[in-house]
């Protein structure tokens, strides 16, 4: 009889040897995913054996972690700004550190106004649907240019009920925005790891490298990025970024006549570049 608990060590012990540092954690997410529990039940039922039928469903799931695929891919979902997002093959997942664009973000939009903002590189619609969660009169031009992602975005968009202040379009950074549309905000997480980096990461094997590879020194897409939307934004523009980028994406913002600031991430590393524009500058 093999029980929960057995699984749960089993499949800790594995991914481990796999080298994956989150095994624990990981081990407890599978195997919930796999018999439909949430993690407080896995907890309340270590002592449950479990059947052949739900061991198989729950193989290939570490099999698959142990290769390094996202646990959010497996699972389908991934945390964000306290919200779920549905993710998969094609879209990026969010990560915790892109929470800093949204908080700073949130600085420059006050609790009950009506702005209108532009959400660039959008992928799984997570930076803009949490600031429209945070501010009810929010309304998001949200863009992607990648097919296979905007499948996700329009998704979600739909999960969090959002279909009325989240407008979702197709192309290549503000291009598919009407030029006669006020927007008084633009956030984005382009794509801006260094190319010759991409080779040593293993999130490539299954995320998509398009929302990655920033070209040769991971500048690539700011350069057109950066002037379109300070072109457009009348308050406010901010972008994600790597931690070594700071400096040379300010100076990109100072070339448009914005003075940027750059904010670190919980750990320490340079992840915000942001700037006022437009009249409130």
């Amino acid at each position: 009889m093999i029980t929960v608990l057995d699984v749960l060590q089993r499949t800790e012990g594995y991914l481990r040897s796999q080298g994956i540092e989150s095994a624990k954690l990981d081990s407890q997410l599978l195997l919930a995913h796999s018999l439909s529990m949430d993690r407080l039940q896995v907890f309340m039922n270590f002592d449950r054996p479990l059947t052949d039928e739900e061991l198989a469903t729950a193989r290939p799931l570490v099999k698959r972690r142990g290769e390094g695929e996202s646990i959010a891919y497996i699972v389908g979902s991934k945390e964000f700004w306290s919200l779920d997002f549905a993710v998969g093959q094609g879209v990026l997942v969010p990560r915790p550190e892109t929470e800093l664009l949204v908080e700073k973000a949130l600085e420059f939009i006050g609790e009950d106004e009506e702005i209108f903002l532009a959400d660039l590189c959008a992928g799984s619609g997570c930076v803009g649907i949490a600031l429209a969660n945070e501010r009810p009169r929010v309304k998001v031009y949200a863009t992607e240019i990648s097919r296979d992602a905007l499948p996700w975005l329009k998704r979600n968009v739909t999960d969090h009920a959002m279909q009325k202040r989240i407008a979702v379009l197709g192309g290549d950074l503000m291009e598919p925005i009407p030029a006669e549309r006020r927007i008084d905000i633009v956030v984005a997480n382009p794509p801006y790891v260094e190319r010759p980096d991409l080779l040593t990461l293993d999130v490539v094997r299954h995320e998509p490298a398009v929302a990655l590879d920033g070209g040769v020194d991971g500048l690539e897409i700011y350069r057109r990025l950066i002037p379109q939307a300070a072109s457009r934004a009348c308050r406010a523009v901010l972008v994600e970024i790597g931690h070594h980028q700071g400096e040379a994406v300010s100076e990109l913002f100072r070339a448009t006549g914005l003075e940027p600031s750059i904010h670190k991430d919980l750990a320490g590393k340079d992840r915000v570049v942001a700037a006022r524009a437009g009249a409130d500058r």
